[in-house]
């Protein structure tokens, strides 16, 4: 039954272009006794063959193994209320189309690793086990947070769990939003002349995908306004994992905590107001350090250090945005074996496909320089 809907599908897709059986299949380069016989029911389409068709049809293979089905999703933001609505929207589009690139590759029997997350605490209070389940993820991702790009963050959260992150424009006032499902992990971050909200907002976002927040329940967090407890638990969540107290101690050395704490802003990438609350929670500072030190700066603090050029170069890379780069690996990957064509990872690259196939095929005058994957 079920390749009777393939089939169906493939023939609507066939009828659809107006072209004869012959002819569809010579534009595709299929040869044409193939289809005849996988229209027939004695022989089974291919993948590389049904991602053709997919093509040519400017649909998707999920609709021609699925037919007409629609995701229900459920999103956790980081927004101003008013955002919502029109954050919804935006990240529908973007994480439905990673869906069904994940899907895909499933299809290619190439599916992406999808490691299982640490057991989210069961007991203490939020804070407690916000900064319990931020050790443990620190501890998997076996390299210092404190130092590295945010790019190479990105690299590191998606290589080890199994996340997708895109970078791309949101509306104002949305920082970023999760999403989670089976086998989907998805973080969308907002372009931003802001790195080190972006990173937190990366590492708060991460939270609600480890407590399973993005599966429970849309979160409306106000930006600018009273925290609900799943808010202040991300929250936590984040400053722990972003700058974990061995990191701290070992960068402040025979340092009082507030005589290095221009060093740990700009190490740890974390707003003063940020880090000033990280080590106030961690009993390094008084409050009333955690005030003074709390309103300041990070772009002062970088011309303090001399460091303005650095920090400006952070906020450029910040604005730029950035696909999901291990499905386009993975489809490029899958291009190269001849399982499928370029428009997967066309489409993430937001490109035109043709523009993309004559990159890889006009070797003769390609430039390796000349594509880039922001």
């Amino acid at each position: 039954m079920a390749d009777d809907q393939v089939i169906a599908r493939v023939n609507e897709v066939i009828e659809r272009s107006g072209l004869t059986k012959k002819k569809f299949a010579s534009v595709i380069g299929l040869d044409g006794p193939k289809l005849t016989k996988s229209l027939a029911g004695k022989r089974r389409f291919t993948s590389l063959e049904l991602a053709l068709v997919a093509e040519q049809g400017a649909t998707t293979v999920d609709w021609l193994l699925n037919g007409d089905s629609t995701r229900e999703l459920v999103l956790a933001h980081r927004a101003a209320e008013y955002a919502i609505e029109a954050s919804d929207l935006v990240g529908r589009e973007t994480i439905e189309m990673i869906v069904e690139k994940l899907e895909g590759l499933h299809f290619l029997g190439r599916p992406l690793e999808f490691p299982p997350l640490p057991a989210k605490p069961t007991t203490g209070g939020y804070v407690k086990q916000a900064q319990k389940l931020a050790q443990e993820y620190v501890q998997l991702l076996a390299s210092p947070v404190g130092g590295l790009s945010n790019a190479e963050l990105i690299g590191h959260i998606e290589g080890q769990f199994g996340v997708d992150v895109v970078v791309t424009g949101l509306p104002q006032d949305c920082d970023g939003l999760s999403f989670s499902d089976g086998g989907v992990r998805v973080i969308v971050l907002a372009t931003s002349s802001a790195p080190f909200r972006q990173r937190f907002t990366l590492a708060h976002e991460l939270a609600h995908l480890a407590f399973g927040d993005s599966q429970d329940e849309v979160i409306e967090e106000q930006l600018e306004s009273d925290k609900t407890p799943v808010e202040s638990r991300a929250n936590s969540f984040a400053a722990s994992f972003l700058a974990p107290r061995t990191e701290i101690v070992a960068l402040v050395g025979a340092r009082s905590p507030v005589e290095a704490f221009d060093d740990l802003v700009l190490h740890f990438q974390m707003s003063p107001s940020a880090m000033s609350w990280r080590l106030l929670n961690e009993r390094l500072i008084s409050q009333e350090d955690q005030r003074k030190l709390g309103a300041q700066t990070a772009r002062a603090m970088a011309m303090r250090a001399g460091e303005a050029a650095e920090h400006t170069n952070r906020a450029r890379l910040a604005s730029v945005p950035r696909p999901a780069q291990r499905l386009i690996d993975a489809y490029l990957d899958a291009y190269r074996d001849g399982v499928t064509t370029l428009r997967p990872a066309a489409n993430l690259l937001g490109q035109p496909a043709e523009e993309l196939e004559e990159y890889f095929v006009d070797s003769a005058s390609a430039d390796d320089s000349a594509l880039h994957f922001a």
